[in-house]
């Protein structure tokens, strides 16, 4: 090659002995290469670096115009690391005797890998939800278990291994619990202290729409004949069949009419005018608490107590079936909860990514024009 690369190459150099230094794992040197070792008291790295960080000091770039341009982020980042990297050996060496430190398990690559993964895996979503980061997260994990080969990746066995087993993902989390305590009640009273306000208000808000047979109850009428279906199931009692389904579809069916899968055969379950508008009048309470407790942990808890509070269900025992009220009552609870508290999350994330893309796009257009 043409002697001028000759600086190019020294500098290549100096360079790739820089990150030997920060991925050293083995014991002795790795082909040759003094320095990409552990870190031990006899070892070249504490010299090596105090020469290096002189030299980095004195790196200086130029722009196209060959011009000294401010040090950037990288050359910066450099003396941080070599400096904290000494400050570390120093601390473990002598306070707590270590007698090696392998200095590749200080970098972040993991980490940056992990994210990548993550970001992937939720369909290169670059702002996941934390639903979606913690299913990411196990799901990369698992996947890295079941899949070791590395053949034809471009990353290197680290030989690291998990610090814990796979059983916490095998655990039901404590949310799945379905019996609120009584601190748990005195403190959903506090943290939304008109719930009974709340469903008074949706129950005359929702009887008017009820009523008028309003657009929006359509989709509520059709969420409640799938509730009602799940309730009666294992059910054989005729009041509640009474109680919870029509015989003949309403005004409110139109929408579930047009989900049949045939014109002649009736295949699903039309509700009664009271259960869509209990329905309704829970959405709308589990809505309005979503908003205070949705940061909370045990958020079903909270949904599930505020709306036993705030949504008047005696129309059921009023209706006859004594005997399976409160089943009846647990079930709605249960439907419209698991159903509607993905819907509200999944609604609250697409609201705040649709803003997080004006702004990204809004940044993109200021950069085009030069502003």
């Amino acid at each position: 090659m043409d002697n001028r690369c000759l600086a190019t190459a020294t500098f290549v150099k100096e360079v790739d002995d820089l990150f030997d230094s920060f991925n050293g794992v083995t014991s002795s040197p790795d082909h040759g290469k003094l320095l990409r070792c552990r870190l031990t008291s006899t070892s070249k790295h504490m010299e090596y670096w105090r020469s290096a960080a002189d030299k980095v000091k004195t790196w200086t770039f130029l722009n196209k115009e060959s011009e000294p341009m401010r040090p950037p982020p990288s050359q910066t980042g450099w003396l941080i690391t070599i400096g904290a990297v000494q400050h570390v050996w120093r601390k473990v060496s002598e306070e707590h005797k270590f007698k090696y430190l392998e200095t590749r398990n200080l970098n972040q690559d993991a980490l940056e890998n992990t994210f990548d993964a993550i970001r992937l895996h939720c369909g290169s979503n670059n702002n996941p939800s934390v639903g979606q980061f913690v299913d990411a997260l196990k799901t990369v994990t698992i996947n890295g278990l079941a899949y070791r080969s590395l053949y034809g990746t471009n990353c290197k066995d680290d030989g690291a291994s998990l610090l814990d087993k796979l059983h916490s993902f095998l655990k039901p989390s404590s949310v799945s619990s379905t019996s609120p305590s009584i601190s748990h009640d005195s403190e959903t009273t506090d943290i939304v202290p008109d719930i009974v306000h709340i469903g008074r208000e949706a129950q005359r808000g929702v009887s008017a729409a009820v009523r008028a047979c309003d657009v929006k109850m359509f989709s509520v009428a059709y969420v409640s004949g799938f509730v009602a279906k799940r309730l009666l199931n294992n059910s054989n009692c005729d009041m509640c069949k009474k109680c919870l389904t029509s015989e003949v579809p309403s005004p409110l069916d139109i929408y579930t009419g047009f989900k049949e899968h045939g014109s002649t055969v009736q295949s699903l379950t039309y509700p009664t005018e009271k259960l869509v508008e209990t329905v309704a009048t829970a959405v709308t309470v589990l809505e309005n608490v979503m908003s205070m407790v949705a940061h909370l942990e045990s958020v079903e808890l909270y949904v599930t107590d505020a709306i036993k509070k705030g949504v008047d269900f005696d129309w059921i025992r009023s209706a006859g079936c004594s005997l399976h009220y409160q089943g009846i009552e647990d079930g709605i609870v249960k439907g419209v909860t698991r159903i509607s508290i993905p819907w509200w999350c999944k609604q609250k994330n697409r609201s705040m990514n649709q803003a997080s893309r004006q702004k990204v796009l809004k940044r993109k257009f200021q950069i085009l024009s030069h502003q």
